[in-house]
């Protein structure tokens, strides 16, 4: 488990193509995804098979601003989608 608290951005190119919040393996205590405030869209948080579109869509949808937090949680798990190409969020995390 990594130690400290660290904290990163990540951006979803192209909307409708979800990434994951971080390439490489990351196990950590705790993690704050928040929306960007300038986002004109939602994104969604979830894990492999998270979908924005409203009529698919699966996982945690985020409006501009708005958090979640996940525990015990490997970063690279956890994936993002958007309605529009560039939003994104912000992450703070503790390990």
């Amino acid at each position: 488990m990594a130690f400290g608290i660290g904290d990163g951005r990540k951006t979803v190119t192209t909307a409708g193509t979800r990434v994951a919040l971080e390439a490489n393996s990351h196990v950590v205590e705790n993690v704050v995804i928040t929306a960007e405030t300038d986002n004109t869209g939602i994104v969604t948080v979830g894990g492999a098979t998270v979908v924005a579109a409203l009529a698919t869509r699966q996982g945690t949808p985020l409006k501009a601003g708005s958090s979640r937090t996940y525990y015990n949680v490997d970063l690279a798990e956890i994936y993002l989608d958007a309605t529009v190409s560039g939003d994104g969020v912000t992450y703070e995390w503790m390990g």
